[in-house]
């Protein structure tokens, strides 16, 4: 009974080029939380259809919703400083250059006194100083700015993690948790199946390998078209002198059917 079991179990048969594999859907998929929260609701009726896209599990994100309503706000508002300000360091670009062209018209005039002509430049820094308070301004501005716009898409990151989806057309397979559950990071939520294809698992022997590669491929003793997508070159740690491999196939109307595989020469 031990060697009957080892038989189905592991996909090895006693002829050396006929195994034995269920039809697998193509990858299973495990959704985890990637945030903390109380769930708000949780869609348990999904559970056995296949995917429209739709939300499966809505963890609270209130509060991150209204951090996010603040922190666009806050951008609005730092946006129209940043053109109040670029409008200002042009006005005192503007008046910085026509105080230096006065200051040059009579720093060498004989007829202007040294108060005059001090004033004058005295004038003239004091405009060139509040040209480059108003460059560091802008610039701090725009610091500002990058570093809102970083929080409002870590914000969005945040409520989208918090809005659990398969994609369309995977076979949801099952839901962990129920309304108002809590869930911590990392936490299972969802058993998910990509079922657009089926796939067999089997491990051939040292002996079936090139075969494998280059024969036809019967499935329950018909020749078909199909061929190995995935074939290891390192033999299984558990099925000893064997080599896995994968065939895709046709999604079938029910997954989980043994099938028979043999590989021949064409």
């Amino acid at each position: 009974m031990k060697y009957i079991a080892m038989f189905f179990v592991l996909c090895l048969s006693l002829d050396a080029s006929v195994y034995y594999a269920k039809v697998e859907p193509l990858q299973t998929y495990t959704i985890k939380a990637a945030a903390s929260g109380k769930v708000l609701d949780a869609d348990k009726k999904a559970e056995g259809r296949v995917s429209k896209g739709q939300v499966l599990v809505q963890l609270d994100d209130v509060l991150t919703r209204q951090d996010l309503k603040s922190s666009e706000a806050q951008l609005k508002s730092l946006k129209k400083v940043l053109e109040i300000t670029k409008k200002n360091l042009a006005n005192a670009k503007t008046i910085a250059k026509i105080r230096k062209t006065n200051y040059n018209k009579i720093k060498d005039l004989k007829t202007k006194s040294r108060i005059d002509k001090d004033a004058s430049l005295v004038s003239l820094v004091n405009a060139q100083d509040t040209m480059l308070n108003l460059e560091n301004s802008l610039e701090s501005l725009k610091r500002q700015i990058d570093t809102q716009v970083y929080n409002i898409e870590t914000l969005k990151d945040q409520i989208q993690k918090k809005r659990i989806m398969v994609q369309k057309g995977f076979l949801i397979y099952k839901l962990y948790v129920l309304k108002n559950d809590y869930v911590t990071t990392g936490m299972t939520l969802v058993d998910a199946y990509d079922i657009s294809k089926g796939k067999l698992s089997v491990y051939v022997s040292k002996d079936d390998y090139d075969l494998a590669q280059k024969g036809s491929i019967y499935i329950d003793g018909k020749k078909t078209m199909y061929h190995i997508n995935k074939l290891w070159k390192v033999s299984d740690s558990e099925n000893i002198s064997a080599y896995k491999a994968e065939i895709w196939i046709k999604a079938p109307e029910l997954f989980s059917k043994l099938v028979k595989i043999e590989f021949k020469e064409h």
